[in-house]
């Protein structure tokens, strides 16, 4: 019975060794009964060669507003890839020179320039030509790719703005029990190249650093932990630990039940 004891005692230990406890934004000094704020300020993208920007003009004349919808439709089915994805519909890509051509409005240069800034040239242009139209701007050639310890693994669309590096892991399934928490790398495509730097996902500080939020295009890599190979080798080793036990321990009951 020693025997068994001692059998179980290990297997307890060596399973705990595989759990990655590493919590993410660790703060020690936090108590539960304060608030914490952490002032951030999320990048303002600058439009690159070959996004997709969605366009849409509406209009109290709706021969117009259909005008635009069908130009809009037949460019997304000539620029599009052949998508079939829906936030296609109305999609306008950058050219290698840097324009959008929309129709009526004609070629607007929007290379290097803020979402928002965009926004106000293009309804400015459709002030010029229609009255009372309302123009909607909005970036739809948004990806995301994770690689290495995560749960799932690949290019990812995200449908919304200023999405930071927790909201992209969750989209991505979380980081695997191998994953290092303390050593994310993000690669990012810059008008000058390539830049990339490390992240810590324990540090709190991380919620007011210019590495919290991501752009599009970026590459978020999670490196494996130190220890993964000893950390397989425990699981298959636990694994045999307990199947021993159990039969160890079925042979000795139905004996005892024998006697």
């Amino acid at each position: 019975m020693r025997f068994i004891i001692i059998f179980l005692m290990v297997s307890l230990l060596a399973s705990s060794c595989m759990h990655n406890k590493i919590r993410y934004i660790l703060d020690k000094n936090e108590t539960a009964d304060k608030s914490y704020e952490y002032e951030n300020h999320p990048p303002s993208y600058l439009i690159q060669k070959n996004d997709i920007l969605y366009v849409k003009i509406s209009s109290t004349n709706k021969d117009i507003s259909a005008y635009f919808e069908i130009q809009s439709d037949q460019n997304s089915n000539s620029t599009g890839g052949g998508q079939n994805n829906s936030f296609y519909l109305n999609g306008f890509t950058v050219n290698d020179s840097g324009y959008v051509v929309v129709p009526v409005l004609g070629s607007i240069f929007v290379e290097g320039k803020p979402m928002k800034e965009i926004q106000e040239i293009i309804q400015k242009k459709t002030d010029e030509h229609l009255n009372n139209a309302i123009t909607t701007v909005r970036l739809v050639s948004y990806y995301l790719t994770f690689l290495g310890e995560i749960n799932s693994q690949g290019k990812i669309t995200v449908m919304q703005d200023n999405v930071n590096i927790l909201d992209g892991i969750a989209l991505a399934g979380g980081i695997s029990d191998y994953g290092n928490k303390k050593n994310v790398l993000v690669v990012r495509q810059t008008s000058s190249g390539t830049k990339s730097f490390r992240v810590d996902l324990t540090d709190r500080k991380l919620l007011n650093s210019d590495k919290f939020f991501l752009v599009p295009n970026d590459i978020i890599i999670v490196e494996p932990l130190k220890n993964k190979s000893f950390q397989l080798g425990v699981r298959d080793y636990t694994l045999l630990l307990t199947t021993i036990t159990s039969t160890i321990t079925m042979v000795l009951l139905v004996v005892t039940l024998l006697k």
